[in-house]
């Protein structure tokens, strides 16, 4: 950076000084020429007033020209080798309007030579030339200075870039070595949204390594559970220690416990999916109608076991960019929580809908509840309301975080009441526009 920097500013003070330059030489150039010109007046001024325009003079010179364009009189020339000059520009606007000038080459001469022409009283036509390389060496004797002036310029601008590089960058380079004291250190402000921008990210990956962390923390305690009693019924089974009669209790122990381990590896590698983006498949559209019309006649059999009544609500057509996979997943939680959390005798709704441009699944339950303090964060992992209840009911303790998570993933909006002992109501929400 201090380098690129650096080199536009050279970039910019050479090309300023090449154009200055240009521009000087160019002024300089228009005011000799007008002066030039000036000069070649006054000497036919002078020549007109001294009635002698037979005279020849350094540096100067002088053409009588009759009005018909044959040369009477050159000063540097023989008047009979010279051709008619009534087709000579400066010639022929002094015929026109009684003066003329011009820049040409001579083939006389062969040199580029300054011209003035005046008409006389008597019809006929003076003409005064200076040679240009007269003006153009006065032009040649500036270019050392043109040049030396270019030089030290330049090594002024190479100084000042370098030190204006060097007071630019420093508030950054202390920027970069101490960012966390940023709000102590003298900063642009075109910088401010980009610290911000910074410290957002800085902070959430802070938050999500101490989530990480507390996740691998959480995710360890909960598989030692299951399998330290695998291990432990297994240990007794082994040495025989176990009377025959409690075989059959400790398989069912066993099978228990191994059921709910492969339960909690599977909801774990489905939020790590979610987390590290391997679930984002393409999210087609869906009929969530119909899967929630699938899931509850899957779980009213362990519904009617618990004694509770299952119904469901729906519009028959509620489509939604989720994609299948993440649609069963969602609503199968969700249904599952109202059964495993509801109460004997309870009752579940589930229903779809169209509501105010956007499509509705929602499930409502006469169960448990949950209390006020708590609803905020049974979305987060591994949380639970009450940890022996939910873990004798099979309950893991990730699947509202799941349904969290496929709920940003597929724009959805997620909002949950419960009051203890009455039931809760969970409804997701997603724009009809999504699909269109």
């Amino acid at each position: 950076m201090r380098k690129k920097i650096n080199r536009r500013f050279m970039e910019i003070a050479l090309f300023s000084i090449i154009i200055t330059t240009l521009a000087m030489t160019l002024v300089f150039y228009t005011q000799l020429k007008k002066q030039v010109f000036s000069d070649l007046e006054d000497v036919t001024d002078l020549l007109i007033e001294e009635d002698s325009y037979q005279k020849k003079t350094n540096n100067i010179r002088v053409t009588l020209i009759n009005p018909d364009g044959t040369v009477m009189f050159d000063s540097n020339v023989d008047e009979e080798s010279l051709e008619n000059h009534l087709n000579r520009p400066e010639i022929l606007s002094a015929m026109q309007s009684g003066a003329g000038h011009g820049i040409r080459r001579s083939a006389t001469l062969s040199t580029s030579v300054f011209y003035y022409a005046r008409r006389l009283e008597t019809g006929k036509i003076l003409r005064v030339g200076k040679e240009a390389k007269s003006v153009i060496s006065v032009l040649f004797t500036t270019l050392p200075i043109i040049v030396v002036m270019g030089m030290l310029l330049s090594l002024i601008c190479f100084l000042v870039s370098h030190f204006l590089t060097a007071a630019i960058v420093k508030p950054i380079d202390e920027l970069a070595g101490d960012l966390d004291h940023a709000e102590d250190k003298e900063i642009y402000p075109e910088l401010i949204p980009f610290l911000k921008k910074i410290s957002n990210q800085h902070e959430e990956i802070i938050q999500s390594a101490n989530i990480r962390q507390e996740f691998t923390a959480n995710v360890t305690h909960e598989l030692k559970t299951p399998l330290a009693a695998i291990s432990g019924y297994a240990e007794l089974m082994e040495a025989g220690m176990v009377n025959e009669k409690d075989i059959s209790h400790f398989s069912k122990e066993i099978r228990k416990s191994a059921a709910r381990l492969l339960t909690l590896i599977n909801d774990i590698i489905k939020l790590s999916q979610l987390d590290t983006g391997g679930a984002n498949e393409q999210l087609d559209i869906v009929n969530i109608a119909e899967i929630a019309e699938e899931s509850v006649e899957i779980l009213s059999l362990n519904a009617s076991k618990n004694n509770l009544e299952i119904t469901y609500i729906g519009t028959n057509h509620a489509n939604v960019r989720i994609g299948k996979e993440l649609a069963q997943e969602l609503i199968y939680n969700l249904i599952e929580n109202a059964v495993r959390y509801n109460k004997p005798g309870g009752k579940i709704l589930v229903r779809t809908e169209h509501r105010d441009g956007k499509i509705c699944f929602e499930v409502r339950d006469t169960g448990i509840g949950i209390p006020p303090e708590h609803q905020e964060r049974v979305f987060e992992r591994f949380y639970r309301v009450d940890k022996s209840r939910s873990k004798e009911l099979g309950g893991t303790g990730l699947g509202l975080a799941i349904v969290k998570h496929i709920c940003q993933l597929t724009h959805g909006e997620i909002s949950l009441q419960s009051e203890p002992d009455k039931g809760t109501r969970i409804a997701v929400l997603w724009d009809e526009k999504e699909v269109s």
